[in-house]
């Protein structure tokens, strides 16, 4: 998922997903609901760069940005390992979470997108992650899309929305728009 359209403050704002799942079923009637980690992202005025890592010990991804990068932020992700490959097609897709901000009336548009790789590692932190589409933002001075798993892009093939290739991320869903109402225990 993505977050784009960063808001225009003067102070740091913050960004929330809290019990996020993603639920489908295949062709077989097997449904599938995986948790996704919590996420955290802050637009900070006084950021230089864009960052994100993954703090395993409260499960949530940090991203920190800049105000008035360019292109998509990098919201969160979740992987799915399958002993068996999906058939294509799938649909729907439901991702279901809490977004919130501690900021009220701040408003977010997000995608989702899926890609499929032969190698990936259950440690998040191993994958080095693309904070933002920005090509001058963070330490990932190359035109991968927000969300990219820079350690694991050898490893990336068609399948689930992507066609493999450069597409690291895979294509991505129709725009969602959510305004945050203030979270209280922010």
């Amino acid at each position: 998922m993505k977050l784009q359209n960063a808001p225009s403050t003067s102070h740091a704002v913050n960004i929330y997903v809290t019990n996020a799942t993603v639920t489908f079923q295949d062709n077989s009637g097997n449904t599938y609901t995986v948790a996704v980690p919590n996420a955290q992202v802050t637009f900070d005025p006084n950021a230089t760069t864009a960052t994100t890592s993954f703090d395993a010990n409260t499960n949530t991804w940090v991203t920190d940005t800049p105000y008035g990068t360019a292109g998509n932020t990098f919201l969160d992700a979740v992987a799915l390992t399958l002993a068996n490959s999906l058939p294509g097609g799938i649909k729907p897709v439901t991702w279901d979470g809490q977004i919130s901000s501690d900021t009220a009336g701040v408003t977010i548009n997000w995608q989702w997108a899926a890609a499929v790789y032969t190698n990936f590692s259950s440690n998040y932190a191993l994958l080095d992650v693309k904070p933002t589409d920005d090509t001058k933002a963070s330490s990932y001075q190359n035109s991968d899309h927000a969300g990219t798993p820079e350690t694991y892009k050898p490893y990336v093939i068609g399948g689930a929305r992507g066609g493999g290739g450069s597409n690291w991320t895979g294509s991505y869903s129709g725009t969602m728009s959510q305004t945050c109402q203030a979270d209280a225990n922010s």
